[in-house]
């Protein structure tokens, strides 16, 4: 179990007699995580990997929430709130999550202001993003939300980056719009040389333009 890689992104060691009973999980791309309406068993600490937080709409639609790389933790709202799980929680790549099962939790952590800490600090954090993500999905054009999806799955450090993401027609749910709407936009920023298109596979060839058409949004 990599306690030290925990230690060094959370800021909190586990005490030595909790180690064999916290389990390291791993769960390949677009495995879920957590399924909305089941009940949570623990706490899931990232620290490998990139997972993407989703809504289901009443059209049975998922809109984007955010993205959360480096660091996140899922399970705190509806351990806190004792409800199920309020959001699909998928893999965007390979994850590896220190998970720490419920009863470990109410018997060894629940009064740990160390680690309540930690709860309290992604708790804000959520709910920055989810407030900015629901201004985001409701007030951007689509050029605007693309863009930002894109900048938050990547990280731009070349100009010929492919980006590999869900098919066209999941980005188009994720981000609130329609397939249709996407293609005219990918054609445009083709036609002005900011991407070369090769299906549902991107190549970014300008990330200063994309990163004006995001306006500086991100879904993180």
């Amino acid at each position: 179990m990599d306690v030290k890689k925990f230690k060094q992104l959370y800021a909190y060691e586990f005490p030595n007699e909790l180690l064999t009973q916290i389990q390291n999980r791993t769960y390949q791309t677009n495995d879920y995580i957590l399924r909305t309406g089941d009940e949570i068993d623990g706490l899931y600490f990232l620290i490998e990997g990139k997972y993407y937080v989703s809504s289901l709409e009443i059209t049975g639609k998922e809109l984007l929430l955010r993205y959360s790389k480096r660091s996140g933790i899922l399970g705190d709202i509806e351990i806190l709130e004792q409800c199920a799980i309020q959001s699909n929680c998928i893999a965007a790549e390979r994850c590896e999550f220190i998970y720490v099962p419920l009863a470990v939790y109410e018997k060894y952590l629940k009064h740990d202001m160390a680690f309540t800490q930690i709860l309290l600090k992604e708790l804000a954090y959520k709910l920055k993003t989810c407030t900015t993500s629901s201004r985001v999905n409701a007030l951007s054009p689509v050029s605007v939300r693309l863009a930002a999806y894109y900048c938050t799955i990547a990280s731009p450090e070349s100009n010929s980056d492919y980006i590999t993401s869900s098919k066209l027609d999941e980005v188009a749910s994720l981000i609130g719009t329609t397939k249709r709407h996407l293609n005219r936009i990918l054609k445009q920023w083709s036609e002005e040389g900011s991407i070369h298109r090769d299906g549902d596979h991107i190549q970014i060839l300008n990330w200063e333009r994309i990163k004006q058409h995001s306006n500086n949004v991100r879904f993180e």
